[in-house]
């Protein structure tokens, strides 16, 4: 019996697995990421993206320490949202380098996707954002 590309095709489409949840964009924003975000509250400096993602967010929404170019989100007001954004983010594919422009000190304006369901956070994606 022979076995055509396409039976193989469809084969591997019923194969993949789905989703565990429905997810849509439930929100999307710009922010800087300047000096200010590379360090905690404690004046620790951080090292990773997310975490410089994360304190960003802090700045915006809990200590009003907002860049000229920062948006609003309807989710990081939230403090239980915004512990989780450290766990859920990422760069987009082609976008690594940003991680290391921010370890070096460098400021960055990125745009941010926040997906999940029931407003909650699931995955957030950054990539540059402007080009």
């Amino acid at each position: 019996m022979r076995i055509t590309a396409f039976a193989l095709g469809l084969a591997a489409l019923f194969a993949a697995p789905a989703p565990a949840n429905a997810q849509q964009m439930i929100a999307q924003y710009y922010a800087l990421l300047s000096p200010q975000d590379f360090y905690n509250s404690n004046g620790m400096r951080l090292s990773g993206f997310c975490a410089i993602l994360q304190q960003d967010r802090a700045n915006y929404h809990r200590f009003g320490n907002r860049d000229e170019l920062d948006d609003w989100d309807p989710v990081f007001g939230n403090p239980d949202a915004r512990a989780q954004l450290g766990q859920v983010c990422r760069l987009a594919p082609g976008n690594e380098y940003i991680a290391n422009a921010v370890a070096r000190g460098e400021t960055r304006f990125v745009y941010v996707e926040i997906y999940g369901s029931g407003g909650w956070p699931s995955t957030v994606v950054a990539y540059e954002g402007a080009g």
